[in-house]
């Protein structure tokens, strides 16, 4: 446990239209280049993860991000099925730990690396049970509908993890340069209900609790401080929060 968690957060707005309420979160990783923190604090962004390492390889600026992001934040690992699982799960948990992230960390599984079903299961079972154990609380699973029905059909074990589901509302550049990003982070639920392309379910679980409505091509980095034109945009739900908290 990494100490005393305080939020620094901003309201959500609440309507008719809309009872749930949805915090915003960016993930980031090297790829995004230097980022300039004061710019996403100042657009009131909830929360943040940062990717610890790809496999083995660990990112280059991880270290960088979380000394200087200011916000509630947590880490997370690109499972590769190929490589070591224990080894990836260990260098992520150590980074966790020396980095004093106050969010659990999340377990990115999204990749088949040529493995069957079965060692797939094993595979998220085993990054469960480590984080579990490390930390008093099951990480949360980030992945694919399509992905993790087809190759990974896990049902049982998994509920206790937190959901953090992909599901994009445009994947071209026409796309959202007809329907950009809002600069208003309140805005962000909106926009991901709007098109009606909520995520599929995924096996093991009733809903989701983070969406990543928003990826490559959507022009939304340099809005939010990013050297990088495109960034990973989130919305959770916020009772999920707690679920998040160490």
């Amino acid at each position: 446990m990494h100490g005393c968690f305080t939020w620094v957060g901003p309201d959500r707005r609440d309507n008719n239209a809309m009872i749930t309420k949805y915090l915003t979160g960016i993930d980031v990783s090297q790829y995004q280049g230097n980022i300039n923190w004061k710019t996403v604090r100042d657009a009131k962004i909830d929360f943040v993860h940062m990717r610890s390492n790809v496999g083995t390889k660990q990112d280059t600026h991880m270290k960088d991000y979380c000394s200087k992001a200011g916000l509630p934040f947590g880490l997370y690992v690109y499972i590769k099925p190929e490589e070591d699982v224990v080894t990836q799960m260990r260098m992520m948990l150590d980074n966790h730990k020396q980095t004093g992230a106050n969010l659990i960390p999340q377990i990115d599984i999204e990749h088949h690396g040529d493995k069957k079903p079965k060692e797939l299961k094993e595979i998220v079972r085993t990054c469960i049970k480590m984080a579990t154990d490390e930390l008093g609380k099951p990480p949360s699973v980030y992945t694919y509908p399509s992905f993790w029905n087809s190759h990974v059909t896990l049902k049982k074990g998994v509920e206790q993890c937190p959901l953090w589901v992909a599901r994009y509302v445009y994947y071209s550049a026409e796309e959202f340069k007809a329907n950009p990003v809002p600069k208003d982070v309140s805005l962000w639920d909106e926009y991901a209900f709007q098109p009606k392309k909520n995520p599929a379910a995924v096996t093991g679980w009733k809903t989701w609790d983070v969406w990543q409505f928003a990826a490559n091509h959507n022009q939304a980095g340099k809005k939010f401080g990013m050297e990088s034109a495109h960034l990973d945009l989130n919305i959770m739900r916020e009772e999920s929060m707690e679920r998040f908290k160490l």
